[in-house]
């Protein structure tokens, strides 16, 4: 807390993996807040996930990553982004310890706002309870905001990745309130789309980072601030390549991008999913294979809701 400036805060406080709609909401509480009370608004979050210090094998992907979290944090509004280094030392916090932090003179909180189903401390011993008690005796407000429900259901993280996984991008959409999306750089493949005369994109997406189960894509790619109307496929390439390994960190990503002829080797873009065209596939040679890429070709061409189009 030495680097943090002195003032008058409204915290919220979150893994905030996703920032979906119910995150939104427990920052979006203390930005209105902070605006109410003259103090500033501040999101406190940890690097990295608290799960891949405590319990390093249920450690899911990653939704965002933190460079990604910080930048969708910062179009909400928030005037501070307070990372705290998630290590082995601080995960053995006692809860009054961690209150003790929140509500320190140095940190300046007159108002903290969790998820209701927040928990903190040496083996989550904290919860919602008693960090009101703390503020409470501490004359601190401590707001909890209720869980966030789409299609009847809780929203949350593994909601969300299970989803993916699914390929159902339409309630992610729903639960992000953006498209669900990846990162990586263009790197160089086995230039067999050249062959087929269908140039792709191949992207080394991080492999700690979830992204769309298997199957093909109609996917905005960005380079830098640019959106490129594309195709994206996910998976082993099984007409090409045999292989028994069903793992994320062996499926590959590549993208065909529509009317486009830029070298974009060693950039780093961004793929927004924005519906599921197909499943993966399986051809008898590359005879059948093109056949089946020029439909999907003239579906993307069919298709109304890339951004590239939408700006137009």
């Amino acid at each position: 807390m030495d680097d943090v400036p002195p003032g008058r805060r409204v915290v919220a406080i979150g893994t905030f993996d996703g920032v979906h709609i119910g995150h939104q909401r427990i920052i979006n509480e203390a930005v209105q807040a902070a605006s109410g009370a003259d103090a500033k608004s501040m999101v406190i979050t940890f690097h990295p996930h608290p799960l891949s210090v405590i319990a390093p094998e249920k450690c899911p992907p990653i939704l965002t990553p933190l460079n990604i979290k910080a930048d969708l944090i910062e179009d909400l509004d928030v005037d501070e982004l307070l990372i705290i280094p998630f290590e082995k030392e601080f995960s053995r916090l006692p809860p009054r310890d961690f209150c003790d932090m929140l509500f320190s003179s140095e940190l300046g909180a007159i108002h903290v706002v969790v998820g209701e189903n927040f928990r903190f401390g040496y083996k989550a011993e904290g919860d919602v309870k008693y960090l009101a008690e703390y503020g409470k005796n501490k004359g601190m407000q401590v707001t909890a905001v209720p869980l966030v429900k789409a299609g009847g259901k809780p929203i949350s993280s593994t909601r969300i990745r299970n989803l993916l996984i699914e390929g159902s991008l339409g309630e992610v959409r729903e639960i992000l309130g953006r498209p669900p999306s990846t990162h990586g750089k263009v790197v160089h493949g086995d230039k067999r789309g050249r062959t087929l005369g269908v140039r792709t994109a191949n992207i080394d997406a991080r492999v700690d980072c979830i992204f769309p189960g298997r199957g093909v894509y109609l996917a905005d790619l960005f380079v830098g601030k640019q959106a490129y109307a594309c195709l994206v496929n996910i998976g082993h390439n099984p007409t090409f390549c045999a292989t028994d390994d069903d793992s994320e960190a062996k499926m590959r990503i590549e993208a065909h991008i529509l009317d486009f002829d830029r070298n974009i080797y060693g950039m780093d873009v961004r793929i927004d999913f924005l519906e599921r065209l197909r499943g993966e596939m399986k051809f008898d040679g590359p005879e059948q294979l093109m056949e089946q890429i020029r439909k999907d070709i003239a579906a993307a061409r069919a298709y109304e809701g890339f951004a590239v189009r939408r700006q137009g």
